[in-house]
């Protein structure tokens, strides 16, 4: 419903634009007009508002791509982004999507500045610079297929059936099928709501070792590196959705 609201509203700007740029008494663009900036003003216009109702039109119509996801082929964030944006807009799971989007690009920033503090701390050769890069690296790979794994719930979501089931039972009208059909929707969502909130915990975490590794002074003793290694990778053994 709101995909299709938006479409009129851009139907109804591209028509009121035109209106306002065509309509003699008003900015009176002609392809005919005797001065020919404005001759060629009103022919490009005309092609940018054609191209706006059609960019519009297939904005709309385009259906996304059904393409389930395997954990083992998500190693980019390219692998996974595409799913999740084609189903942002989707009723009742698109909101996961959008979410599970902004998760992968906070990951990457949080990857990106946890190995050059690394770096900065350790050294490029170092052993303890190694063992960080690999933690940081499958917090990373991790926070990934759990993306994966939500692509594929949320296209995997079957949002008419969801509505029908619950435009039924409050009315006591649903039957006890529906009624189990509800609960296999509510677990589903349920699951998806995990996913989130297992990335949130693993943003969170990633954030905390940048902090404790720049706070880290010259005194420091490899006792404390062991323990915030061991707190992340801790973590990653309670994630189990990318396995």
């Amino acid at each position: 419903m709101k995909k299709y609201a938006r479409l009129l509203a851009s139907y109804a700007t591209i028509a009121i634009t035109a209106m306002v740029l065509y309509t003699p008494w008003l900015v009176g663009l002609t392809p005919t007009d005797p001065s020919i900036l404005r001759a060629g003003l009103s022919v490009i216009c005309a092609i940018m508002l054609t191209g706006a109702f059609g960019a519009s039109t297939y904005g709309y119509l385009r259906q996304p791509e059904y393409k389930l996801l395997e954990a083992g082929e998500v190693m980019e964030p390219d692998d996974v982004l595409p799913q999740l944006r084609d189903f942002s807009e989707a009723s009742v799971v698109g909101s996961y999507a959008r979410e599970a989007m902004a998760q992968v690009e906070t990951g990457e920033h949080r990857r990106d500045r946890l190995l050059r503090v690394v770096e900065a701390t350790f050294g490029a050769e170092s052993l303890s610079h190694d063992k960080f890069v690999a933690v940081v690296d499958a917090a990373r790979r991790t926070l990934l297929r759990n993306c994966a794994l939500l692509a594929n719930r949320v296209q995997s979501f079957d949002v008419e059936g969801y509505r029908k089931a619950k435009r039924h039972l409050p009315s006591g009208g649903g039957s006890a099928f529906e009624a189990e059909q509800i609960a296999v929707y509510e677990d589903a969502l349920s699951d998806m709501r995990d996913v989130i909130e297992a990335n949130e915990r693993l943003l969170l975490e990633m954030g905390k070792l940048e902090m404790e590794l720049s706070d880290l002074e010259s005194g420091d003793t490899r006792e404390d590196n062991t323990r915030m290694l061991d707190e992340v990778k801790e973590l990653l053994e309670q994630t189990k959705y990318y396995r």
